[in-house]
């Protein structure tokens, strides 16, 4: 059976990585399934998406926090399993206080907490980067590409999806183009935008 990759494995950093580390890798990995490199790429879209999944988790110290504890649990979970042959043989022990069941039973109760504050409390706003993802509040300029502004002020829209060049945006969504090239942004809009047409709302 495969072995799902973790966001820190997508990448390719470690799981102490620094914010910078993390914002360099995920710059990197983004411009080589960019098309244009990779002209004989079938899934650089899967690649893309993906990438735009770990970038938006480990960017936020809130989400981050809260994968990290989900992947000790996951770990934990096949603590006193021995394996001999291929077959599982499980370690019987005399009856004793279930210390093993509570320590996981805690930590997975401290990472519902955990998630919970990340989604209800206001998240630290990440750095104008111009590293688009999902939640990125942007601004169309004249060339009818997305550029990255605060979310604390007032934007055109915000984005959705990052995709490749080739593909296009549900029809419910605005398409633009990423101002530094790494695919199609898909948006939904915030606001009438002068000379661009976006559902819902009138250009």
């Amino acid at each position: 059976m495969g072995t799902e990759k973790t966001h820190y494995q997508v990448l390719g950093v470690s799981v102490g990585a620094s914010a910078d580390e993390i914002r360099r890798a995920y710059r990197e990995r983004m411009r080589a399934v960019h098309p244009d490199i990779n002209v004989n790429s079938t899934n650089e879209s899967q690649r893309m998406t993906e990438l735009s999944i770990a970038w938006k988790t480990l960017s936020s110290p809130q989400l981050r926090r809260a994968y990290d504890a989900s992947l000790f649990v996951s770990n934990s979970s096949f603590v006193g399993t021995n394996f001999r042959d291929g077959e599982p043989v499980v370690s019987y022990t005399p009856a004793r206080f279930p210390w093993r069941g509570m320590i996981i039973a805690t930590v997975i109760a401290a990472v519902l907490v955990l998630i919970s504050h990340a989604l209800t409390s206001p998240s630290t706003p990440r750095p104008i980067d111009q590293l688009l993802s999902s939640g990125s509040c942007v601004n169309i300029d004249s060339s009818l590409s997305a550029v990255e502004i605060s979310c604390t002020e007032p934007h055109d829209a915000v984005v959705e999806q990052l995709i490749a060049l080739d593909r296009s945006c549900p029809l419910e969504m605005g398409q633009f183009k990423d101002r530094q090239g790494m695919g199609v942004v898909c948006v939904l809009p915030a606001r009438p935008i002068p000379g661009a047409q976006l559902p819902g709302i009138p250009g």
